[in-house]
């Protein structure tokens, strides 16, 4: 999930924590156990330190000041409505605060967002291994979510960026398909990502129709 969020992000031209998969033995309770890894570079520059949203709002906010407006009074407004964007086409269900990180340099005296990251509780996340369940999946279902900013749900959130507002990203289109799954035809079945696809591209389609709807 965090390989394919991230070549969506890609394609959109989000900023993202870039993850990539890696083949590895592992070691759990004294047994060895071959799986794959999702990693990740270090986001943060030297000297930086990190706050979970949730804590950095709570230091910092003014009066009654809700989590998404102390983002836009900082500078942050873009950033949350492409978060909104990408939560709803992969169906991200744990957007907590501390999923999001405020990056601090008091040598600098500058505060930034982190790159947006963990994207893993998504897309068809509780299906892996069980292709049966994959028949069921509503791929346009309003998921209950687990949301600092905005409400828990998804498909309200989108509600949220402001009408006509200049999201910044390139439009998803079919061919993208063949990037987005490059290279994990032996990690997933092909149902699966048929399935996922299927989700990207229809809450797509749905999040421009919504976006270019006439009052």
């Amino acid at each position: 999930n965090e390989l394919i969020a991230s070549r969506v992000m890609d394609v959109l031209g989000i900023p993202h924590v870039t993850y990539k998969l890696i083949y590895a033995k592992i070691m759990i309770d004294g047994k060895e156990q071959e799986t794959w890894l999702s990693v990740s570079e270090n986001f943060r520059k030297d000297n930086e330190e990190k706050l979970a949203y949730d804590l950095y709002y709570d230091l910092q906010k003014e009066g009654n000041e809700s989590p998404l407006e102390f983002a836009i009074r900082n500078g942050w407004g873009l950033y949350m409505c492409q978060m909104f964007c990408i939560d709803y086409l992969i169906a991200n269900r744990d957007r907590h605060g501390s999923n999001l990180e405020v990056l601090r340099n008091n040598e600098e005296d500058s505060v930034r967002m982190a790159p947006l990251f963990d994207q893993g509780v998504s897309l068809l996340f509780s299906t892996y291994g069980d292709e049966k369940l994959l028949e069921d999946v509503d791929v346009m279902r309003d998921f209950p979510v687990n949301n600092y900013i905005g409400a828990r749900s998804l498909e309200y959130n989108l509600s949220l960026i402001p009408k006509g507002y200049d999201l910044q990203i390139h439009a998803l289109k079919e061919e993208d398909r063949a990037y987005i799954f490059r290279g994990i035809k032996n990690i997933l079945s092909e149902r699966h990502m048929n399935k996922i696809w299927e989700m990207l591209w229809k809450r797509w389609c749905y999040f421009e129709q919504i976006r270019n709807k006439k009052e």
